[in-house]
């Protein structure tokens, strides 16, 4: 109560910043007290009283509700959760409703009022977005995507907002308020419009999505605002939660809809190209057009509402921003543009063309045909770059973009859902898969050459992913079998079936293994789909068949990220995998098994000759943390008894074991010490039951034995 009187009393002469400080403090203090002080429920009330005493008591009362509610919507530690969500319940159920009317009644006072109403229709837009941001259903903030879930406003709010012009005064106001006021409109509009559609009656909701509709397309066909960057962001959040939440089959057949649409094409088309200006916009306006595509039926655009609208838009705006991304890399390579390059942020590059990739499934044969076309365009540029003598930075740079008509065939293919594939649809996956492997291989032919420099990580890493998204759609466990696009590849490029691919994409592997230096985000990635590839039941057996996989276990140190001695996690995805493949064929396991670990036997029985001062020198101390770790990583892919045996019999013979003994007990060296306790942790780690030996068996008591030594 001190703490609000002086608040109440001296709030004039405070700073902005010591206000929120002191309220914030009482707003723990009143949630720690609410269920002991019974002066503490009133405190809220007491604000909202405060608020009719002036325009400035107003504003103050408008502050702390807002600070009131972002700490009670703030999570605390663990040991207070229990309490705090009690309180919360009870803060959601009997005053947060006060607060927001209080907002909207604040805002419907302020707007108009001119300049000495800004700053309580700032507090009041601010009050509004808190509270119906507020965690309704006691979700963690990890628990939720921000553009998925929809607000569990309670039903006692209806007679708050299922109300005649609610939405208008939000229209109005951000018509006619400039920034930044006009941006926090939009803000509490797209929070109005994801309410959980249960919220509504089935009349009201008509008319909710009805207003809502038009008042979009009012600010996109007229660009009111729009040209100020927190507005265009806004708005473009506000399409894509609009579409998220309501399906807006209550308008198909009104024209607001076709309004809504045709307003939502031209701003997308404008807007997919200002990466630079608000990199962020782009993935809420593709957002809106994958939940328009989820509904579209591309097979039989005239039984549908706006069909000739949506089947028209849709392959224009794939292209539009696989062609945005490419002019803003060039202009980021040409030094045009002070952003980064769009190629850097993999996370979101990878969302927004897989956002792309649904997007052109639902209009499959106009959307291949453009990206294909572009593929085809860029590629003729690519030649007649090569051919021209062109610098390493032009070549570079026409690589990097070359990445993006690659990402786009892969997230094309990657998006094909067998259900409703059609042979139409795969042979066009086989027509851009083959144009993409094209593209790969006059790069690495350019490799080959010495010409141009450097290979392009980025259109490495894309070529990866198009491997990875070939073999989950068509190949192995994910895949299923589609006569039309073998038929296709063996015309194009003589790739008959599935085999065919696979030894494709295993010697590309190989490739990139023995080109690309350790640190490379293309060797971990290479690794990461080597490892895909075995651990799948179906596609680790039809590796093991290839012969690329046979010379790759005869001579599996040859590659130059092995030469490393700090990287753990790529080296024991290699070898993981290379145990898999070795053990794939359980009747061949054991002559194969002492053929694979030749080397790494040599190499123990010469490091076991040597005294303690030898494996300590700087020399000999890099091989013994390999070696060191590549057993920990082929031990770690070992999960059936008898494979573990045939390793327990390889590593206890001819005292073996012993290397690793001196190893734990070098004290004077922590990195070879951690290593070989690590090891000696998956040695004796009974992963999937593989150390359940028979009962006559010794392997236990023997197992025993050696983790005890060291």
């Amino acid at each position: 109560v001190s703490l609000f009187a002086a608040i109440q009393d001296k709030f004039a002469e405070l700073p902005g910043f010591l206000i929120d400080d002191i309220t914030r403090t009482l707003a723990l203090v009143v949630m720690f007290t609410w269920f002991d002080l019974p002066e503490s429920k009133g405190v809220i009330d007491r604000i909202l009283e405060m608020g009719s005493t002036s325009d400035s008591h107003e504003i103050l009362a408008l502050q702390m509700m807002r600070s009131f509610v972002e700490e009670f919507n703030k999570e605390l530690p663990p040991k207070y959760i229990s309490k705090q969500r009690r309180v919360v319940v009870t803060f959601r159920d009997k005053q947060l409703k006060s607060i927001f009317e209080h907002g909207l009644r604040a805002m419907r006072t302020a707007i108009g009022g001119g300049l000495d109403k800004r700053a309580m229709l700032s507090q009041a837009l601010l009050v509004q977005r808190d509270c119906l941001g507020f965690d309704f259903i006691g979700l963690a903030p990890d628990e939720a995507s921000d553009e998925a879930v929809a607000i569990q406003i309670p039903s006692t709010w209806k007679d708050l907002i299922q109300v005649e012009g609610f939405l208008d005064a939000y229209f109005e106001g951000y018509a006619h308020c400039g920034p930044p006021l006009s941006s926090q409109f939009v803000e509490v509009l797209v929070l109005v419009a994801s309410i959980r559609r249960s919220f509504y009656t089935e009349a009201v909701r008509i008319g909710f999505v009805k207003r809502m509709s038009a008042g979009i397309a009012e600010i996109l066909a007229g660009g009111v605002g729009l040209d100020d960057v927190d507005n265009y962001h806004h708005v473009c959040r506000l399409l894509a939660r609009f579409r998220c939440i309501h399906t807006l089959v209550e308008i198909e057949d009104a024209p607001v809809y076709r309004a809504l649409l045709v307003a939502a094409a031209a701003f997308t088309a404008t807007g997919l190209g200002l990466w630079e200006w608000s990199a962020n916009s782009v993935a809420p306006l593709l957002t809106f057009w994958a939940k328009v595509a989820a509904a579209h039926d591309g097979r039989d655009s005239s039984a549908e509402a706006c069909g000739d609208v949506i089947a028209a838009t849709l392959p224009r705006v794939v292209g539009q921003h696989v062609r945005a991304m490419v002019e803003a890399t060039a202009r980021v390579a040409g030094g045009d543009s002070l952003g980064d390059s769009p190629l850097e942020n993999t996370d979101a590059l990878l969302e927004n063309m897989a956002l792309a990739g649904s997007i052109a499934r639902a209009a499959y044969a106009a959307s291949a045909a453009a990206v294909l076309a572009l593929a085809r365009a860029m590629a003729g540029e690519y030649h007649a770059l090569l051919n021209g003598a062109a610098g390493a930075d032009a070549v570079a740079a026409c690589e990097a973009q070359l990445a993006w008509p690659v990402y786009a065939v892969a997230q094309c293919i990657g998006a094909r859902q067998p259900y409703r594939a059609q042979p139409d649809d795969d042979r066009a996956d086989a027509d851009m898969f083959a144009a993409a492997l094209e593209l790969d291989h006059v790069a690495r032919q350019r490799l080959q050459r010495g010409v141009g420099g450097a290979p392009s990580e980025a259109l490495e890493l894309a070529v990866l992913h198009l491997l990875h998204s070939f073999r989950a759609t068509y190949i192995g466990e994910q895949g299923y079998k589609a006569a039309a696009v073998y038929a296709r590849l063996a015309e194009l490029v003589g790739l008959r079936d599935a085999g065919h691919v696979l030894a494709l994409v295993v010697d590309r592997l190989l490739f990139n293994l023995r080109t690309w230096p350790p640190p490379s985000p293309v060797v971990h990635r290479t690794l990461q789909l080597f490892h895909d590839l075995s651990v799948g039941y179906v596609s680790v057996r039809q590796v093991a068949r290839l012969d690329a996989a046979a010379a790759l276990l005869a001579a599996h140190a040859d590659f130059r990220f092995l030469g490393a001695v700090d990287a753990f996690k790529p080296r024991a995805l290699y070898y993981a995998g290379l145990a898999r493949i070795l053990f794939s064929a359980p009747d061949a396991a054991p002559p194969a098994f002492a053929a694979f670990v030749r080397p790494w036997a040599r190499l123990i029985d010469d490091l076991a000759l040597m005294s303690d001062a030898q494996l300590a020198a700087d020399h000999v101390r890099p091989g013994l943390l390999r070696l060191l770790r590549d057993l920990r990583g082929f031990l770690s892919a070992v999960s059936s008894k008898g494979h573990y045996a045939l390793f327990f019999a390889w590593i206890s013979a001819a005292q073996r074991m012993r290397l690793v003994h001196r190893c734990v007990a070098m004290a004077a060296d922590g990195c070879v010490q951690i290593a070989a306790l690590k090891f000696m942790a998956e040695f004796v780690f009974n992963r999937t039951q593989r150390l359940n030996f028979d009962v006559a068996s010794p392997n236990g008591v023997l197992i025993f034995r050696e983790a005890s030594r060291a």
